[in-house]
C-alpha cells in the first residue's frame, strides 16, 4: 500500500495536531488542578481554627472545577462544539442533583457545620436525637460516641436542621441536684450543710458559690435544690460523686431519712344490716 506524503500531512495537521494540543492542554490543566488543590488545602490547614475535613473538601472542589474547565478547553482545541456538551453536563448534573438531593443536602449541611463550627471534635453534644462526644465531622454525617461506648452516626442534615446543645463550648457548667428532708428537719441547718459540703468538694468552684434553697413542698418531704458550679469536663464526675458526701453530712447532722408516708384508710361497718350483707358477699365468693 503506497502512502502519499502530500495526503498524509494534511490529515496530520487536521486531526493529529488538535489531538496533541488537546492532550497537552489536559496534562497542563491536570497538573495545575492538583497543585492548586493541594495549595488550597495546605493554606486552609494553616488557619488556627481549621477543620481538616473542610480543608480537604475545599481542595477537592478547586481541583475538580479546574479539571472541568480543562476538559472543556481541551475539547475546544480539538474543534468539538462544547455548547451541546455543556448543556448535556448541566442536564446530567440537574438529574443527579434531583436523584441525590438527600445526600447533597447532607453535604451542604456538613459544609455549614464546618464553616460555622457549632461544635468541634471531642465536644459533648446533643444533636439529631442522640448525645455523645464528637469523634468525626464528615461531609455527610457526624460520628459520636456515648459514655457507654456506643457509636452514633447522624446525618448532617439532621444535625444542622435541629437543635444543637453543646455541653463543652463554655468553660463552666452548673450541676442542679435535689435532696429530700423531713418536715421536722431544721431547714436552715440543712441548707447550711448542703452548701458547706458542696464547697468542700474538690470539683466544685468557689465562684459562683454553691447555692441551696427550698424549691418544693412535697406530700411528706421538703425538697431542697443544690446548685454547684464546676469545670465543664468535671460535670459528669461531680454529678456521680456529690450525693455520697451529702448523705454522710446529713447522717452526721442527725437528719432523719425522708421516707414517703403511706396513709391507710379502713372502713368499719357499724350496723347489723351491713355486717349481714358482707357475710352474704363472702359466702357467695367462697361458693
Amino acid at each position: 500500500m503506497n502512502f502519499n506524503a502530500q495526503e498524509i500531512i494534511p490529515l496530520i495537521v487536521k486531526y493529529a495536531l488538535p489531538v496533541l494540543g488537546a492532550l497537552i492542554v489536559f496534562l497542563i490543566g491536570r497538573a495545575i488542578a492538583r497543585k492548586l488543590g493541594r495549595t488550597t488545602e495546605k493554606a486552609m490547614n494553616k488557619r488556627p481554627d481549621s477543620e481538616p475535613t473542610l480543608s480537604r473538601f475545599a481542595g477537592s472542589v478547586v481541583k475538580f472545577l479546574i479539571l472541568a474547565f480543562t476538559i472543556i478547553a481541551a475539547l475546544t482545541v480539538m474543534g468539538i462544539d462544547t455548547s451541546s456538551f455543556s448543556a448535556m453536563v448541566l442536564g446530567l448534573g440537574a438529574a443527579m442533583g434531583f436523584i441525590l438531593q438527600g445526600s447533597l443536602s447532607n453535604v451542604a449541611a456538613g459544609v455549614m457545620l464546618m464553616l460555622f463550627r457549632p461544635f468541634k471534635i471531642d465536644d459533648e453534644i446533643e444533636a439529631g436525637g442522640v448525645a455523645g462526644k464528637v469523634t468525626e465531622i464528615g461531609l455527610t454525617a457526624t460520628r459520636m460516641k456515648s459514655t457507654d461506648n456506643r457509636e452514633f452516626i447522624v446525618s448532617n442534615g439532621d444535625v444542622w436542621g435541629g437543635t444543637i446543645v453543646n455541653n463543652s463550648s463554655l468553660e463552666n457548667r452548673r450541676l442542679d441536684r435535689q435532696f429530700n428532708v423531713t418536715y421536722d428537719t431544721d431547714i436552715d441547718k440543712a441548707i447550711k450543710v448542703l452548701t458547706t459540703t458542696a464547697s468542700e468538694h474538690p470539683l466544685v468552684l468557689s465562684e459562683p458559690a454553691p447555692w441551696a434553697k427550698v424549691v418544693e413542698l412535697g406530700e411528706s418531704t421538703v425538697i431542697i435544690e443544690l446548685r454547684a458550679w464546676c469545670k465543664a469536663p468535671d460535670y459528669r464526675a461531680l454529678g456521680a460523686s456529690i450525693s455520697q458526701p451529702v448523705k454522710a453530712a446529713f447522717v452526721k447532722a442527725g437528719f432523719e431519712k425522708a421516707y414517703p408516708r403511706e396513709i391507710k384508710l379502713s372502713q368499719h361497718v357499724k350496723n347489723s344490716k351491713g355486717r349481714n350483707r358482707l357475710a352474704r358477699l363472702k359466702s357467695l365468693r367462697n361458693s
